[in-house]
């Protein structure tokens, strides 16, 4: 449960909709407001990002989390450095492949493991 809810309230509620929402906001001169809540994500959205975020949302099994969640941190990843590149920050690449090596790590363990190698 703690994982599920990392990823879609933590990771996709509070991280991937803000970078969402700034796309929105700067391809539109910061003259709309997506809503409350990504409500009005899927207006304004390309269809092709829409589609990416709804891949993003999967059921209970751990594979097809372990899948969400590379998904989720993909699309993060390109519109934050699109983001990024608008408002003249970088991204911050060597961060990003660090924790998906980590990542890939812990999905590697063995489900019983009690150590991280």
């Amino acid at each position: 449960m703690a994982a599920k809810y990392n990823l879609d309230q933590a990771m996709k509620m509070n991280n991937l909709r803000l970078v969402l929402e700034w796309r929105i906001e700067i391809e539109r001169g910061w003259s709309v407001k997506p809503g409350a809540y990504g409500k009005g994500l899927k207006r304004l959205l390309d269809p092709e990002t829409w589609q990416e975020l709804e891949d993003t949302y999967v059921g209970a099994g751990a594979q097809e989390n372990w899948e969400a969640l590379f998904r989720t941190i993909a699309l993060f990843r390109r519109v934050a450095i699109e983001v990024g590149e608008d408002l003249g920050y970088g991204y911050p690449r060597e961060l990003d492949r660090r924790v998906m090596d980590y990542l890939r790590k812990v999905q590697g363990l063995d489900r019983g493991a009690t150590s991280f190698p």
